[in-house]
């Protein structure tokens, strides 16, 4: 049930950052054309582009974890047996759960103090753009987890290099 959910899960924020970017895409560019060519800037687009960032991005870290595309100092850990590996992939877990339980704290009390704030243009709550910190690194925990619980600990943070050299050693 869990590895469902994760997929699930996994394909939403996958469509989510897909249609965001597009759209990021396509204000940007029209803003451009409006300022530029007719003199007539798009003063609202500006909230909806910084508020689809912040949220791409936030969306990119569990992403870039499920896809193992996070970047990591190997040097050593391709020097490390198995064993020790896997200790040391218990010692980043253990770490990346303070990090990530500590930025999920944080992002939503700070969500929660601005929620009653309003955007200048468009008057939507502050609180739409700052709730993604929470829910980014709530989707890293839950993703990693379940990494963890397939794959071991030294897999959670690996990234595709290693998993290249790896294999070209074997």
């Amino acid at each position: 049930m869990l590895r469902t959910l994760d997929r699930r899960l996994a394909r939403l924020e996958d469509l989510l950052i897909m249609v965001m970017v597009a759209t990021l895409a396509l204000l940007l560019g029209l803003g451009v054309v409006l300022r530029y060519v007719f003199n007539n800037p798009l003063t609202w687009s500006e909230e909806i582009v910084v508020t689809f960032f912040v949220w791409t991005v936030m969306l990119g870290v569990p992403s870039a974890l499920r896809s193992r595309m996070h970047i990591r100092i190997d040097v050593l850990i391709l020097r490390l047996s198995a064993s020790a590996r896997r200790v040391v992939g218990y010692l980043a877990c253990a770490a990346g759960l303070v990090v990530f339980i500590a930025s999920v704290y944080a992002g939503y009390a700070h969500t929660v103090g601005v929620w009653g704030s309003q955007t200048p243009m468009l008057g939507f709550s502050m609180g739409w753009i700052f709730m993604a910190m929470p829910i980014g690194f709530a989707l890293t925990l839950f993703h990693g987890s379940i990494i963890l619980m397939d794959e071991g600990p030294e897999r959670v943070f690996e990234n595709a290099t290693e998993t290249v050299i790896d294999s070209a050693q074997v």
